[in-house]
Order: C-alpha cells, then sequence, then structure tokens
C-alpha cells in the first residue's frame, strides 16, 4: 500500500482534458481505463519544473491535481527512458460530474 504520494499541479489543461478524453471515453468507454497507451510527455523545455520533480521517480506513482477539471486527483505512473518522462493514468474509473472529472 502506497502511504506517500506527490501531489503535482498540473497547468496545461488541454493536454490534460484530451488525455481524460481519449483514455476514459473514447469508443464508448463509458468512463473505464483499458489499456495504458495513453500519456503525457513531460518536456524538461516547455515543463522544466515538473519534469526536476519527476526526475528520478521511474515507476512511482503521483497524482495530479487541477481545481479547474478534476475533481480530487488523477493517479499517474511514472516512465523515464533515456531522459524522456511519460506519465500513465492509472485511476481505473473516471466520470464527469458537472464539467468536472471524479477519479477512483
Amino acid at each position: 500500500m502506497i502511504k506517500h504520494e506527490i501531489k503535482i499541479e498540473f497547468q496545461d489543461l488541454k493536454s490534460l482534458k484530451n488525455l481524460i478524453e481519449k483514455t476514459y471515453f473514447k469508443d464508448e468507454q463509458m468512463g473505464k481505463l483499458i489499456s495504458n497507451s495513453n500519456y503525457i510527455e513531460i518536456d524538461e523545455k516547455s515543463n522544466d519544473v515538473i519534469y526536476s520533480i519527476l526526475k528520478g521517480l521511474d515507476g512511482n506513482t503521483i497524482k495530479i491535481i487541477n481545481e479547474n477539471i478534476i475533481d480530487g486527483s488523477l493517479r499517474f505512473m511514472v516512465n523515464e527512458t533515456n531522459n524522456e518522462i511519460r506519465i500513465y493514468p492509472i485511476s481505473i474509473y473516471c466520470i464527469n460530474d458537472n464539467g468536472k472529472y471524479i477519479f477512483w
């Protein structure tokens, strides 16, 4: 059981919303995570603070928060390969409640 996870405020609403829609609602998935093929790539140039936080956390989980579109947080798995960082959503279920996403 995970006792501590880093919470990160993710400001890129467009990328986050696109990822959520593609991961949980594409092809009538009805809010269920089916595969781990979708991710957000964390670029050192455009997300230098987040990149610095995630550097060295390969295989760990984090929580992404954004009060504009997420009620609570969305859990991600960090994958770092050859100085490229990708975060994959791992929360199993999602519902859209009045324009905000809720995950569990």
